[in-house]
Formats: C-alpha cells, structure tokens, sequence
C-alpha cells in the first residue's frame, strides 16, 4: 500500500516538473568588416527580447577570398537563420534570384541587411512575394529623395560623381542619375575610374578623378552606393574638401567618420533593429522569410558633419539643422 501512494503521487507531481529547457536557435552573422552600427542594433534587439538565440558571428574584414570558407562553414553549422551584411557579401554566399539557394542551403532562411539594391543588384526579382527563402532591410532613402533633400543644402546645378564602373551597385546608381539630371535639371558629371585588364579599379585614380570635377566646376559630389568608392572615401573626401567641393553620401558612414558634409539616411542602428524584428518572426512565430516584404525604415534624417561644413564654407539652412543629427561639431575655439 504504501508503494502505491507512493507511486500515486509521483504521477500527481509529474505534470509539474519543468520539461527540459528547449535548445537555443542559432544565428549565423556574416558581417563584411567589422560590427558597426546596423550589427550592433541587430544584436542588441535580440538581445534585448530574452530569447534563447545564439548568434554565431563571422567578420570577412573586407576580404572576399574568405567567403568560401564561410559557405562551407555555414554548411556544416546548419544554423536556424543565415543573416548577411552588405551588398557584396549577400551576393557572394546567396546568389542571385536565379541562383541555387536550396541546393546550396537547404532550408535555411536568410536574412540581409544594408543591401542598397536587391533588386537592381539582381539578389530577388521584387520586394515581396520574390519566391526566395529571404528577407531583408534595405538601408538606402530613394534617389530622387536624396537628390531633393540635397537640394535644401546645396541649390546644385551641377553634381558629379566618381564610381568603379565595374560594380552592379555603382553603375546603377549612375544610370538613375542620368535619368533624375533631365528631370530635375542638373548636368552630370560623370568620372568612371580606368579599370585594369582583369576589370579592377585603383585608388590612385580617385584624386585625380576629382580635380578634374573640380575643373568642371561640380557643385557638389555624390558619393553613392559603390563598395569600392566607400572603401577608399577618405581619398575622395580629402581631395574634394581641399576644392571646396562638399560631398554628400548615400549612408551615414562617410559622414560620421569621413568628413562627408551631409547625408539622408535611414540610420544603420534602426536598420539593424528592423532585421532583428524580421529574424524574431523567423525564428519565433515560424513565418517564412519569402512572405516578409524587404523593407526599409520608414523615417529618414539628415545627418550633417559641422566641421565639413567649416573646412567647406557650406552651411546647411538653420531650419534644416534644427532636425538634422549633428555630428562633428567644431570646438569654439578651433
């Protein structure tokens, strides 16, 4: 008798023992060069839902030769979401819409974010219902925004632009500009640097790229989507601040860290924090990634470099700055 109520209550407290803590989800960030600030808005919102998601991070420092490596370590993982940084990259290791993502990954969903242009760039043949397994968050405001609100710093009658010719992204953004310089009655100019015979620019164009905008007597240069222009901005930057040329960006980065005069924005931590919404839906609530729409955050702002504007003589309207993000203010007594 007394083994059965022994027994018996076993059976009455088994119902009320905690079952075994679910295994956590994995993340696999690939991340271009470093974590900045999309990533760390990325990270940090899911961090802040207190779920139980491991996020496994991969940093390319800006080397595409490290990409294969990566496929076949994303392979082998078989995380629960595949999360890319950045145009270059999101192509290397998705493909293009008409590439072999299911053969390639399985079932895995990806996720991207900071891709200026999925579609022009050919990763997805539309924003929604694009019938891959990915979603994403693109980080650019539309080019007829950014032209008009370029317009409130800078009255240009002339816009210029140095790009690599070679890249999806870059050639894109110039065949728009062609397009908005009839309608919006600005003249283009256009400085595509000399590729080599295996199709590569080089640096040592930029400076001169420049000056001869300057001889053409740009108003403003536009420093667009272009991976390899944003990685050697500096040079661009410098040279066109010693002409007094201001140079407005199509992210924030150049002008944060860079001396670019002004960008329009989606800011990258609010597009992190969108793919961390996204990767939550994935993850959580079980919806395929192919019936998220690719977005992008819905509120643009100036960002505005003060001591560009020193060093450029170029000053935004005062009713501008009143809700522009300042950075780089000069100390009075510089």
């Amino acid at each position: 008798m007394k083994k059965f109520f022994s027994f018996f209550f076993y059976l009455m407290i088994l119902p009320f023992v905690p079952a075994e803590a679910a295994s956590s989800q994995r993340v696999f960030l690939v991340l271009w060069n470093g974590c900045e600030e999309a990533c760390r808005g990325f990270s940090e919102y899911l961090k802040s839902t207190h779920e139980d998601i491991e996020i496994i991070q991969r940093d390319l420092d800006g080397q595409t030769d490290k990409i294969p490596d990566v496929i076949a370590e994303i392979k082998n993982a078989a995380p629960d979401l595949l999360v890319t940084w950045g145009t270059l990259p999101t192509l290397k290791i998705l493909g293009t819409g008409n590439g072999n993502f299911v053969s390639k990954y399985g079932t895995i969903p990806a996720l991207f974010m900071v891709v200026s242009q999925p579609v022009e760039s050919g990763l997805v043949p539309s924003l929604v219902s694009q019938g891959r397994n990915i979603t994403g968050v693109m980080h650019l405001v539309p080019l007829a925004e950014q032209l008009q609100s370029a317009r409130q710093v800078v009255a240009f009658k002339r816009l210029g632009i140095v790009y690599n010719p070679a890249e999806t992204n870059a050639q894109a953004t110039v065949d728009q500009l062609r397009q908005y310089a009839a309608l919006m009655n600005f003249e283009l100019l256009e400085h595509p640097l000399t590729l080599s015979a295996n199709r590569q620019p080089s640096a040592t164009g930029i400076a001169p790229a420049v000056a001869g905008l300057a001889d053409k007597k740009a108003d403003v240069i536009y420093l667009a989507p272009d991976a390899f222009m944003n990685a050697n901005r500096k040079t661009l930057i410098d040279t066109a601040t010693a002409f007094s040329i201001p140079v407005f960006s199509a992210s924030e980065g150049a002008v944060r860290y860079d001396n670019a005069l002004f960008a329009f924005v989606h800011r990258y931590y609010t597009v992190g924090q969108m793919a961390g919404r996204k990767a939550l839906k994935i993850l959580k609530d079980k919806v395929q990634a192919y019936d998220i729409p690719i977005e992008a955050p819905q509120r643009p702002l100036f960002v505005v470099n003060m001591t560009a504007a020193q060093k450029t003589g170029v000053y935004p309207p005062f009713s501008l700055l009143q809700n522009a993000d300042l950075v780089n203010i000069p100390s009075p007594d510089k």
